[in-house]
């Protein structure tokens, strides 16, 4: 089989399985006790009932479709397979906004090459919104059936940007608060949304013009990556370093604006 058709079955396959989970999540969010519990002693950083059985619905799916892949998933789902692709899972983003029943959530599921290092396919369901995003290397970006394409927005004053904040926020506070005072002087404004999967795919929909955060892990980004890139977009890190699904920091963007992005950010490393 060739490399594309290796990963087009995988595709339609979770294409065709993302109404699963969208049901999953909508329906569980319906619930009077969503379970909620604490990652380590960071009372931000929350797990529900939702974050577990859909990362187990997810990874029930592939081991039972594509056995010989990798997987990884944020609930600590961790499959050694020898093929050269690995699911790179994040079953619910934005649980915070999910545990305070605000519908800014989604579910992300990427695929890596292991060879190059790239992400090669990304879906994300947002099943409050009922529209799922998704991409494979070469053939494009869609928000269901409609095709995605960034903006040309050119210049930073006339952008909307986006970021996130890493739920350790007390190391970095100065760094954090500097280049939001930047963005929030510079531009139109600056949103958060709480999902930075979802953030990534509003930048391949053109809704924003660029999202920037640090300490991401693969799970944040390989799905929504891979959409942006098909989108037209770029992502980077701070340095201006290619995107992998294992960098610390973030810039995503239309591709035009990222320049600027990158030399903004650069600024609180200069002083």
């Amino acid at each position: 089989m060739s490399y594309q058709n290796e990963i087009k079955i995988r595709y339609q396959h979770f294409l065709n399985f993302a109404p699963t989970i969208s049901e999953f999540l909508k329906k569980t969010h319906e619930r009077e006790d969503l379970q909620i519990s604490f990652k380590g002693n960071i009372e931000s950083d929350l797990v529900t009932i939702a974050d577990k059985g859909s990362e187990e619905l997810i990874v029930s799916e592939i081991r039972k479709a594509f056995p010989n892949d990798h997987i990884l998933g944020e609930e600590g789902s961790n499959y050694e397979g020898n093929s050269q692709f690995k699911w790179i899972i994040d079953p619910l983003d934005g649980t915070v906004n999910y545990s305070h029943r605000i519908p800014l959530y989604c579910c992300c599921i990427g695929l890596e090459d292991l060879e190059t290092r790239s992400a090669v396919m990304g879906i994300v369901p947002m099943p409050a919104l009922g529209h799922v995003y998704h991409a494979m290397l070469g053939e494009g970006a869609f928000k269901d059936k409609t095709p995605l394409k960034v903006t040309q927005t050119k210049e930073i004053k006339k952008a909307l940007l986006c970021t996130g904040f890493p739920y350790d926020r007390e190391e970095k506070i100065e760094q954090l608060m500097f280049n939001l005072k930047k963005f929030i002087l510079r531009s139109r404004g600056v949103r958060r949304t709480g999902s930075a999967g979802l953030d990534i795919c509003w930048v391949a929909e053109g809704k924003f013009d660029a999202f920037w955060e640090e300490d991401l892990k693969p799970w944040d980004m390989t799905a929504a990556a891979a959409i942006l890139q098909e989108a037209g977009g770029k992502l980077s890190t701070y340095a201006n370093n290619t995107f992998h699904p294992y960098v610390t920091s973030l810039i995503a963007s239309n591709g035009v604006l990222h320049e600027k992005m990158v030399e903004t950010l650069q600024e609180y490393l200069d002083i």
